[in-house]
């Protein structure tokens, strides 16, 4: 299929750069006139509350807790020139959605224009509209309008505004997802088929997890849904607040919105001043080492496309040269990469000295005995490659026992037989290898990071190969330099960090770009590939017969893996599946200090229910108890039957505010939620947080006990231990 690679998301921001800018008035940077009513307002409300989604890229991100991105910047002008101060709470959409619909904060961002809306929200002016998209995998197929996704799984955002019009539409099986990572990662994985979202946010999930397997199919193209118009939306019974936040709006000057669409959008307005690298603050020793240097030798590994490699000049290409062109000109210094046929070759160099850092690697407790590292510049999740009628596979657990190849001392070589010793590992010189020994059936997949196996995919093995699994975890890399060079570590931990939105943007768009399909006349081919079947077909009956023999095998022996760890009832994991995670999970974290925790939940007054609707009625409202719990859980947490009507919950790189936001999410849906036998159902729900030197037991115990607690607390609650 011919594709044509398109800048579309700065295409569509020059043609929308004047909404953003609408009615904003030159009033310049002073304070906005307020009426009497206003400034009342103000007075008795200094404060007010706005719900934000937890992430929402490049809109809003939270990292350390405070959030940042284009509508902190938004609001950090109006309260300049209104005297606002906002309280920002942060959740998923459907969760902050929620709270500012029960009335439970004052205001919330991001917010689009809906009818339905109005009964509860006074909309102010968008401050930036974003067109929508359909999004798919490389191996869909084609795509015309909407009626193509009939009979597909379609990833949606919770209380996204054009839901219902999707489901007017009919024919789509819809996926609901908390967050815009959970849903991208589920398409990118073969979870769902397609998923409809603002081009904004998934080109910018696209970029940060350097996906490579995605495409758009074509704009989202319903009656009565246009572009996602983002506004902020405050509680009908605070005219006052929508007026002043209104009046903030206006007072940004077009050169202030110049600059915030340049700096988190990538499109600069006029006047709006060029970012520049960030100045690099040398000590005057460490500038004499670069001086005396001249030149440092660097190790990078010669086929790992889009990251890196030796192009056919020998010169080094990729994303990792393009930020290594970027050190040069900040330091002043000449990088030189060492040449080498294989990363194996790589990592021996720099052990016996012959370079002097790595260009891109990631930490593990052996390389750290022979390098100190940056903070991570690039971030990609690890995934497993398998022919491409291998069934889905949930966990790296399900490959136990099967030869799984892998690049001979790369990072997650050395995690995974610590993590996973039932994998059988077959180290490769590199990709090429591993991908043709999937093909020719000597191993049954690969592992590696999901932007080289997508690159390697597109090119060489489109149809045959495909992504079938996500080992839930993720490459972060960086800069490896020498342990016996601290000097150059110190300089470059300060290259690293001085790398802005702005460059980090330009590269990524550059590598990891949003593809759009063209669509093509292929009835010549057609017409020719005809005459072709029709020779073909004679000869190839027999072997069809044995492939297909040999696929029903292959089907039925996963099927009794599948079997072997889900409950009958549920077709959750069961008990038996849900100790081996809880056993791996305990594992890495206390390896690695990741925590995560661990939910049991149960239906109230279960056994009256069984009593008063019969056993066959309980047994479906069990079924229906479980559809909710998957619909709310995230992509990542394990869900499983722990026993009779007790359900357990293993959620990864979890923490208090993230369980407590959750468990409450989990009791919600479940208390709204009108069963079909039994009418209103509720939950009880412990929770812990992992604790060093936890055990499975001592941790599912402290979860169990706060189950109790919540019980003794009247019921329909939460309790963490």
């Amino acid at each position: 299929m011919k594709r044509l690679c398109l800048s579309l998301l700065g295409t569509w921001f020059l043609l929308i750069a004047p909404v953003i800018a609408q009615g904003a008035t030159p009033q310049g940077a002073s304070a906005v006139t307020l009426n009497a009513d206003e400034k009342a307002f103000l007075e008795a409300h200094p404060t007010v509350s706005i719900a934000m989604m937890v992430e929402h890229p490049p809109f809003t991100i939270v990292g350390d807790g405070s959030g940042n991105g284009f509508e902190h910047d938004v609001l950090h002008l109006i309260a300049s020139k209104t005297g606002l101060t906002f309280e920002k709470t942060f959740g998923i959409w459907g969760d902050s959605f929620r709270r500012f619909r029960e009335g439970e904060v004052d205001m919330i961002s991001g917010i689009s224009y809906d009818e339905d809306r109005t009964a509860f929200t006074l909309f102010t002016e968008p401050y930036y509209e974003l067109p929508i998209f359909v999004f798919v995998r490389d191996d869909f197929g084609d795509y015309a309008d909407i009626a193509d996704l009939a009979g597909h799984k379609v990833g949606v955002i919770d209380d996204i505004f054009y839901v219902n019009d999707l489901e007017a539409a009919g024919g789509m099986d819809l996926r609901h997802y908390g967050t815009y990572q959970e849903m991208t990662r589920a398409l990118v994985l073969g979870e769902i088929d397609a998923l409809v979202q603002n081009l904004t946010n998934i080109n910018e999930v696209i970029k940060r997890r350097a996906y490579t397997n995605i495409r758009i199919a074509g704009e989202l193209s319903l009656p009565g849904v246009g572009a996602e118009d983002l506004r902020f939306g405050i509680t009908p019974d605070k005219p006052e607040l929508h007026s002043i936040m209104q009046k903030g709006l206006d007072a940004i000057t077009p050169a202030e919105w110049g600059t915030l669409t340049g700096r988190w959008l990538g499109v600069r307005g006029e006047g709006a001043p060029q970012e520049r690298t960030a100045a690099i603050e040398l000590t005057e020793a460490e500038r004499a080492y670069l001086d005396e240097a001249g030149q440092i030798d660097i190790c990078i590994d010669p086929n790992w496309m889009p990251f890196e490699r030796f192009d056919e000049h020998g010169r080094h290409h990729g994303i990792s040269a393009d930020y290594f062109a970027l050190f040069e000109q900040a330091l002043g210094v000449d990088f030189r990469p060492l040449p080498v046929k294989t990363w194996s070759e790589s990592v021996e160099a720099l052990k016996a000295g012959r370079c002097e850092m790595f260009s891109l690697a990631m930490r593990t407790p052996e390389r750290e005995t022979y390098a100190e590292f940056t903070d991570s510049y690039i971030e990609t999740p690890l995934v497993v490659a398998t022919k491409a009628d291998v069934a889905f596979i949930n966990d790296l657990g399900d490959l136990s026992g099967r030869r799984i190849a892998i690049p001979a001392l790369y990072a997650f070589a050395e995690l995974l037989r610590d993590d996973y010793p039932d994998l059988d590992l077959i180290e490769v010189t590199d990709i090429d290898a591993g991908l043709a020994m999937v093909r020719s059936d000597e191993v049954f997949g690969y592992i590696g990071t999901l932007a080289t196996i997508g690159y390697k995919l597109q090119t060489e093995y489109s149809g045959e190969l495909r992504i079938t699994g996500d080992s839930g975890k993720s490459w972060d890399m960086g800069v490896a330099v020498r342990k016996d060079r601290p000097m150059l570590h110190g300089i470059m931990e300060k290259a690293v960090a001085s790398i802005t939105e702005e460059q980090r943007r330009d590269i990524n768009n550059k590598w990891i770009s949003v593809r759009y399909d063209q669509r093509v006349d292929y009835t010549l081919l057609w017409q020719v590939s005809a005459v072709f079947v029709l020779l073909l077909l004679a000869g190839g009956l027999v072997y069809l017969k044995q492939v297909s023999l040999k696929r029903q095998l292959e089907a039925a022996y996963r099927q009794t893996e599948r079997l072997a760890v889900t409950d009958k009832l549920t077709g959750v994991y069961n008990r038996h599946r849900l100790d081996q995670v809880l056993g791996e999970e305990a594992r890495k974290a206390n390896r690695y200090g990741d925590a995560f925790g661990v939910i049991i939940l149960d239906i109230d007054h279960f056994k009256a229910i069984n009593d008063r609707f019969g056993h066959r009625s309980g047994d479906a409202i069990l079924r229906e108890f479980v559809d909710v719990l998957r619909r709310n859980c995230r992509q990542t947490d394990i869900l499983g039957r722990w026993g009779g009507e007790e359900f357990l919950i293993i959620a990864p790189h979890a923490d208090k505010p993230t369980l407590t936001a959750f468990t409450e999410k989990l009791r919600h849906a479940i208390e709204s939620t009108s069963f079909t036998e039994a009418g209103r159902v509720t939950t009880s729900i412990g929770a812990s947080l992992y604790r060093p030197g936890d055990t499975p037991d001592t941790l599912v115990k402290r979860a169990d006990d706060a189950l109790y607690d919540a019980k003794g607390q009247g019921r329909n609650t939460v309790a963490f231990r």
